[in-house]
């Protein structure tokens, strides 16, 4: 049952990849990119788990199974004649646009800065609080002014987003290579990608895609070794990143099974006993800690905000550094109704991808940053992309009504496709 579950794994994870092969801009869709964190981050974690006999009886083909269903989802719930959002349709002027990018570049640059002078053992590799964590906060806005930048450049060439450009990719890069943060690096990736394909039709080779989608794969689950060296270090040490064993780290994973899929199991299996279900408080709960700051209120009062979650279970005890993925905290959520939780991600993503298509400049602002934590609701958690939105919702959407052009539009017919050039023509 566990390898005839596991194979079925592998077929449902290559007809998304395969769907998203099809057509050219469909590499930059949910769907597929679901089927790429799926394929790079957990196929490789689950042929060692498939006969561990320390594993609860059942709870491998169970979490599988499961898994299955949520990827199904969000297969399901992309809908391609999906109707943009209505509320997206604002008209900006080119020139605040480019002050706002500056504003958020310089006061996110400067946090990055201070949490970069920070030690390497408590910003890398670790579950970070205090100053860090609002150094981190506030770092986003550098991710902001980038992204803003980025979609100026793609639709009119202008120095003064370059220049944007240039600073914000150095702050990036040290953020990358220091800490070795994949979401960022893919979120880099896309933010160029994204841009230039709704202003200029530009779209990466398929064939490109898919050997970075290979090579990804073999890197990505080395990740911990690098982060261990830059964390001693508190900086790349090459000589030592030289010397990790890519290879050889791949073939260990690939024999002994990965972390996250084992506490998945386990978190799946305790929540199927229990019949104790958190029915979504799990998501309030998130909020509460990442926005209600402790340093103001007092950990007394967060605390009391915070409602009551189901016991942990005693039998497992997850590593440090380690997720339990969201098809854990869905199941939790609602048994195996959880799945719903995708079928819905999916479907709001598709609408955003529509919004964005059409030419709706803050639309693609928030598919770009929708997309990364989007599709880590299968390797992490299912709450990252609604954090995502909270901290937009209440800093980026009054700036981008600070740009936005009230003036009434000159032609009774201004086309949709012309609307998503009209922020750079209003100045």
């Amino acid at each position: 049952m566990n390898w005839l579950v596991t194979w079925l794994m592998l077929a449902t994870v290559l007809m998304l990849l395969a769907w998203g092969m099809l057509r050219r801009e469909r590499i930059y869709q949910f769907p597929f990119l679901v089927g790429v964190i799926t394929f790079a981050f957990i196929l490789p974690q689950i042929p060692g788990l498939a006969d561990d006999r320390f594993l609860p009886e059942g709870g491998y083909a169970k979490t599988i199974a499961f898994t299955i269903v949520c990827l199904a989802m969000c297969w399901l719930g992309w809908s391609s004649n999906a109707r943009p959002f209505s509320f997206f349709r604002w008209d900006f002027r080119e020139k605040r646009l480019l002050m706002a990018s500056f504003f958020f570049s310089v006061t996110g640059a400067f946090f990055y800065y201070k949490l970069s002078r920070l030690p390497g053992d408590v910003t890398v590799g670790v579950q970070m609080s205090g100053a860090p964590v609002a150094y981190l906060f506030f770092a986003r806005f550098m991710n902001y002014g980038m992204a803003i930048a980025v979609l100026c450049f793609a639709r009119r060439y202008s120095w003064t987003a370059a220049f944007i450009i240039g600073v914000d990719l150095i702050f990036y890069f040290d953020r990358i290579v220091v800490t070795g943060k994949r979401a960022e690096a893919v979120e880099l990736v896309m933010m160029f990608a994204l841009a230039f394909w709704f202003y200029r039709g530009w779209v990466v080779p398929r064939t490109i895609m898919l050997g970075g989608v290979l090579a990804g794969t073999l890197l990505m689950n080395s990740m911990s070794d690098y982060r261990t060296i830059t964390r001693a270090n508190s900086s790349p040490a090459w000589q030592d990143i030289a010397q990790i064993n890519v290879a050889a780290n791949f073939d260990d994973l690939l024999k002994s099974g990965g972390p996250e899929m084992r506490n998945a199991i386990w978190r799946i299996h305790h929540t199927e006993e229990t019949f104790d279900f958190d029915y979504g408080k799990f998501h309030w709960n998130r909020l509460i800690f990442n926005y209600v700051p402790a340093q103001l209120v007092g950990s007394k009062i967060k605390e009391s905000l915070m409602m009551e979650m189901p016991a942990a279970a005693r039998d497992y005890d997850p590593l440090t550094g380690t997720t339990e993925t969201g098809m854990a905290d869905a199941f939790q959520s609602f048994w195996y109704l959880g799945a719903l939780k995708f079928l819905l991600l999916a479907y709001v993503m598709s609408r955003l991808w529509a919004s964005a298509k059409s030419g709706e400049m803050s639309a693609q602002l928030v598919y770009i940053f929708s997309i990364v934590p989007a599709i880590h609701a299968i390797s992490h958690q299912t709450d990252w992309v609604l954090t995502v939105w909270v901290h937009m919702l209440i800093f980026l959407l009054p700036t981008l009504a600070w740009c936005r052009n009230r003036a009434p539009d000159i032609h009774p017919y201004y086309s949709r496709m012309a609307h998503s050039l009209a922020f750079g023509a209003s100045r």
